[in-house]
């Protein structure tokens, strides 16, 4: 069990078990509210979460078993990714408190399992990250955190390394992107052979969403459509809208082949 010493613990149902692939670091977040989220993560409805909520006065909440499930946070960095939200908005700093609630999260994730101490802007190396770094392909969410937290990261690291009496000459150094998603293709959609569903049908097979004797088809036909609706509901995604289309959206393409093929 990857729990936090000194976080409280508070298990939610939007969660996918068994589902983490990596530990490439911490996707900083920002509530756009105040007040623990416990209860909207805890919600169906919500189809969100996150691992960890730190308020304005540094109290740190703890969602999930971070490391072997993840959060439904930051939709394609979810398997690779831990995630923290902040209360408060944008438009505000983190507290002092709030920085050393973060630093202690990080210093953590450090011990248990190497997170790099580095600031990265990226959706592939290691280190802290953002989560509007991750385009649409992590929801869309540009402005999140904002731009006063996220400059707030150096901050967060080193506090972290005070906290870890670490020096920037003993961190370790970001690992090379090893895989990046294709590029969604304009125009797949269900019914149409232009372009072809059979890529898409490939990373369906691989990730047992798509029965392996399905013949690969350019048509993006009825069982494709059943394996995508799945996919979609599963990892409570909703680039056409709702969680359950068949349709597969730039969100659901990067999650799906990174799934397959990270």
């Amino acid at each position: 069990m990857a729990r936090m010493p000194g976080a409280k613990y508070r298990p939610v149902v939007n969660v996918r078990k068994n589902g983490c692939r990596a530990h490439r670091g911490l996707v900083l977040h920002v509530q756009a509210g105040n007040n623990s989220p416990f209860g909207w993560f805890n919600n169906p409805i919500s189809q969100a979460s996150s691992d960890f909520w730190v308020s304005k006065t540094g109290e740190v909440e703890q969602y999930v078993n971070t490391g072997v499930d993840y959060a439904w946070a930051q939709g394609g960095g979810n398997p690779f990714y831990a995630s923290v939200e902040t209360e408060g908005y944008p438009g505000e700093k983190l507290t002092d408190a709030q920085v050393k609630g973060v630093a202690k999260i990080y210093a953590w994730g450090h011990k248990e399992f190497g997170w790099p101490l580095a600031i990265v802007d990226s959706t592939t190396a290691q280190g802290l990250t953002y989560h509007g770094a991750g385009g649409s392909a992590w929801g869309g969410h540009t402005g999140c955190p904002g731009s006063l937290r996220k400059a707030q990261r150096k901050d967060i690291i080193a506090a972290a390394k005070k906290l870890l009496g670490s020096t920037p000459e003993t961190n370790p150094k970001p690992a090379p992107s090893k895989y990046v998603p294709p590029a969604f293709p304009k125009g797949l959609s269900p019914n149409h052979a232009k372009p072809s569903a059979k890529p898409l049908q490939k990373a369906l097979k691989a990730t047992g969403w798509l029965a392996n004797d399905v013949e690969l088809s350019d048509n993006y036909g009825p069982r494709t459509q059943k394996a995508v609706a799945g996919f979609n509901k599963k990892h409570g995604l909703n680039d056409a809208g709702v969680s359950y289309d068949p349709a597969i959206g730039p969100n659901g393409w990067a999650l799906l082949f990174t799934l397959a093929y990270g």
